[in-house]
């Protein structure tokens, strides 16, 4: 296998939060919310990664609506992603484009610095939350 983490968006849904916690409401004692789920999700995925050789993990921010975009870049500069580029229509990004599916904003970070960035993330909404 390759070194580098293909990763896409994922939603979770506060109906779905909202749903789980009804069914088990001893489960979420201490919080569970939106945002809290993904970044448990996505750190999973990272700690996968990880162990399966991963060395670096990318994001495209798919520009499909200029509003979202925006969002979506500033989201992951948040969660520690660095921009690379912008993956646009021209003949030279034909390669990024068949591997993303789209145009949007290539970005990029060391799975282990995304790792320790995301688990004070997860330690301090935990600590918060007690």
């Amino acid at each position: 296998g390759g070194t580098i983490l293909h990763l896409d968006k994922m939603e979770v849904w506060k109906k779905a939060v909202d749903r789980a916690r009804k069914e088990n409401p001893d489960g979420y004692k201490n919080g569970g919310n939106v945002f809290g789920v993904g970044l448990l999700l996505g750190y999973l995925c990272l700690l996968h990664g990880k162990e399966n050789g991963c060395v670096d993990a990318e994001f495209l921010a798919i520009d499909d609506e200029e509003y979202q975009h925006k969002r979506l870049v500033r989201y992951y500069k948040n969660s520690g992603f660095k921009v690379i580029k912008y993956v646009g229509e021209d003949i030279g990004n034909i390669p990024d484009r068949l591997i993303w599916g789209g145009c949007g904003t290539l970005m990029r970070e060391k799975v282990d610095v995304l790792l320790e960035k995301w688990t004070k993330n997860l330690f301090q909404r935990r600590s918060a939350a007690e």
